[in-house]
């Protein structure tokens, strides 16, 4: 009843909000969002049509698209998105972060049926769990690190080092080979494996990419 209120009063001073719901209480009181516009924070698992066409909440597959979402453990897959932005729905893929805005519609089944009028991209900053965010700043200053330290070796790096560590590696190549450690055609082969081989990703980009 309280949500319904605050609803009411935004409508009568002119403004438009998006309440954030708790998925839990989204999933078992869907009756008390019935007409409230709703912000959810979850992930997108596919495009359904299960629930379209349905007698009795009519949403026309003509329309509207559905998908289904998860949140918190909490499966979702009443979701209709109207057809013309149908497109948009291809960028994600299984276990993608979004925000859904819409309002419900329906509790029909004890399930939030919700119009979705838009969908945001990943989870904006200070809304990831609190351990990731704290996660990515200390990748993040372990990266500034990193860079300033190579900055520094690259500064204090002289010419005639460089020339040396050369010199003494082909020096090292040609008694391995010479000795018949190695050969010529090893060698090449291996060079030519390392200079293919993929550049190892650092941990802070692991990170950084989790989902």
């Amino acid at each position: 009843m309280k949500i319904i209120f605050i609803c009411l009063f935004l409508s009568l001073i002119g403004q438009t909000d998006y309440i954030t719901v708790s998925p839990e209480r989204l999933g078992s009181e869907p009756e008390e969002y019935i007409g409230v516009p709703i912000k959810l924070k979850c992930r997108f698992l596919k495009e359904d049509s299960t629930w379209l066409n349905d007698a009795d909440v009519p949403r026309s597959d003509k329309k509207w698209v559905s998908f289904v979402v998860e949140a918190k453990g909490r499966i979702f897959a009443q979701l209709f998105y109207p057809r013309e932005k149908a497109e948009y729905l291809d960028r994600f893929e299984n276990k993608d972060r979004l925000i859904v805005y819409g309002k419900v519609f329906s509790a029909r089944f004890n399930f939030p049926w919700i119009d979705v009028d838009k969908i945001s991209e990943g989870w904006v900053v200070g809304e990831e769990p609190t351990a990731l965010k704290d996660e990515r700043i200390k990748m993040a200053r372990e990266y500034e690190d990193f860079l300033k330290a190579r900055s520094r070796i690259l500064e204090e790096l002289k010419l005639d080092d460089v020339q040396d560590i050369y010199i003494q590696q082909k020096a090292l190549i040609k008694l391995l080979i010479d000795r018949k450690i190695i050969t010529r055609k090893e060698f090449d082969r291996e060079l030519s494996h390392q200079k293919v081989k993929p550049t190892p990703v650092p941990d802070w980009e692991l990170i950084l990419q989790r989902k």
